[in-house]
């Protein structure tokens, strides 16, 4: 977990080959390699990655003899809650089988994270592979749609007619709603990170854009408009050319409706009109929350177990699927102490950008990729949390992934800071600027 600077060196060449087998490892995960090349998945491949970097981690003496910072101490408190509250659940079986196992494979990029993203290079190379890999996640269905019509998935417009939807290619595990979060979540680093690197650069997100929107059309994802409509905000908000961007936003707008054929137009419309044809699925989704919520305060306190969203819904309400909201599935699982362990969890992370950003804006440029990275996450964060209205996440590796970013980021600004002004990296001040904790000292 995220442990705070010991004052000594971090030793960054005992873990450059842990961090490499990082970088395969993220590769592998959202790429699937196992699953593409068998030989990988006979192996046992990823498992193999996260037990070999587990061990060059724990073997790193620079991380031995440190604290844990907020954010690990809420992430360990949940996992002991789960473990504690046992007796006390509705199905321990299935927690110990699947709950916990599945918690520690998503809690592992956090781990990961915080001790291998120990610099600023190191930070772009993980965004690097991570923005690339899920480009790839995206154009891969795009391009299967194009050369055979592959869809992949398909939703009810009534009447007995259902309309297709583009989801993650064959080998991905993702869904419509699922791919229309990746490419939700790539276009903030895209902007803020990648287009103003260069002219070359620029070109090819003015490129990718139309693209990532031509895509966005096909998954027919309403919270997936939603999520682009709240990055869009975020973008303008944070920009100082504000009326340009509302003109250029209601021409794009403009021209995107008008390609958008009947189906896509009725499917986006149904968001804020009843007279649209799939409105109905629209309120379907808005009864499904409130059900949702009820199976929950079956059991309030405590919860059903860690991992046991789905066969709660199943017992309590007859519906065989996991919370398609994150506050609903994680208060079915781990109760109201558990839903504030994770509010917890996430305040320390915005905490973290909340403070990198200010860092920043007072020590360094604005034109700084730390900066133009603070960005991206920020718009990020504010996305993603619009999404967990639309999507389970609990056990999912994002929220844990940019937890672990979150310090990476400011562990990053910190060294800069000190490099650039000679500041000392102070522990335990007693300040607000330096009340964010370092995973460790950076070179």
């Amino acid at each position: 977990m995220l442990r705070e600077t010991s004052g000594k060196e971090a030793g960054e060449h005992e873990t450059h080959f842990a961090f490499i087998l990082f970088l395969i490892y993220l590769a592998s995960f959202f790429l699937r390699l196992p699953a593409r090349i068998p030989a990988l998945g006979l192996m046992r491949f990823d498992f193999l990655l996260v037990g070999t970097i587990t061990f060059f981690v724990l073997s790193n003496q620079s991380t031995k003899g440190s604290r844990l910072d907020d954010a690990s101490k809420f992430l360990l408190a949940i996992f002991v809650y789960s473990i504690v509250t046992l007796p006390l659940v509705e199905w321990p079986g299935s927690v110990v089988n699947n709950g916990m196992m599945a918690f520690i494979k998503g809690a592992i990029f956090y781990f990961f994270t915080l001790n291998l993203v120990t610099n600023e290079r190191r930070l772009k190379w993980v965004l690097g592979v991570f923005v690339g890999c899920n480009l790839i996640r995206v154009v891969e269905p795009l391009i299967l749609h194009l050369t055979t019509g592959y869809l992949g998935s398909a939703t009810h417009l009534g009447g007995g007619e259902f309309a297709g939807r583009l989801s993650g290619a064959p080998m991905d595990t993702i869904n419509p709603n699922g791919l229309a979060f990746v490419i939700a979540t790539v276009i903030p680093f895209l902007h803020y990170v990648f287009a103003p690197s260069g002219k070359k650069a620029f070109a090819v997100y003015l490129l990718l854009i139309p693209i990532l929107l031509y895509t966005m059309g096909l998954t027919l994802s309403r919270s997936g408009v939603l999520a682009l409509g709240i990055i869009a905000f975020g973008i303008w908000w944070k920009s100082s050319r504000k009326m340009l961007l509302i003109v250029l936003g209601v021409a794009g707008l403009a021209i995107i409706f008008s390609t958008l054929n009947d189906v896509q137009k009725d499917r986006y419309l149904s968001i804020v009109s009843d007279d649209a044809r799939q409105s109905a699925t629209a309120q379907g989704r808005f009864d499904g929350w409130v059900s949702d919520f009820k199976v929950a305060l079956n059991r309030p306190i405590i919860g059903h177990g860690l991992g046991t969203s789905r066969e709660a819904n199943w017992n309590v309400a007859g519906k065989d699927q996991i919370s398609h909201i994150l506050w609903a599935e994680i208060w079915q699982e781990i109760g109201l102490i558990g839903l504030v362990l994770f509010a917890m969890y996430l305040f320390a992370m915005i905490k973290n950008f909340q403070g990198a950003s200010g860092l920043i804006k007072k020590h360094l440029s604005t034109n700084d990729f730390l900066y133009r990275a603070t960005q991206a996450m920020q718009v990020w964060l504010l996305m993603n949390l619009l999404f967990s209205f639309a999507s389970y996440g609990l056990k999912s590796y994002e929220w844990y992934l940019f937890g672990g970013l979150s310090v990476a980021l400011m562990n990053a600004v910190r060294a800069r800071i000190s490099k650039n002004e000679k500041l000392p990296l102070v522990h335990g001040s007693s300040s607000k600027e330096n009340k964010f904790p370092l995973a460790h000292r950076i070179r």
